[in-house]
């Protein structure tokens, strides 16, 4: 059991793999939900970071 073992199964497992419609649909599919899920947390992020700095910006300043 070394790592060419595990290269070569996996060689091996991948060009067994056809590409159909339905296979390239799913995929598709999959792609489109993690980009989707990826923009949505970015859009989140950038959302509490924008509130943050409002929140920031509104507050009085501190007299000395």
């Amino acid at each position: 059991m070394n790592l060419l073992f595990f290269a070569d199964s996996l060689q091996h497992a991948l060009s067994t793999f056809q590409l159909d419609d339905s296979s390239i649909a799913l995929i598709a599919l999959v792609g489109g939900m993690m980009v989707g899920y990826r923009l949505t947390g970015w859009h989140d992020q950038l959302k509490a970071r924008r509130s943050r700095v409002a929140r920031t910006r509104d507050l009085p300043r501190k007299r000395d």
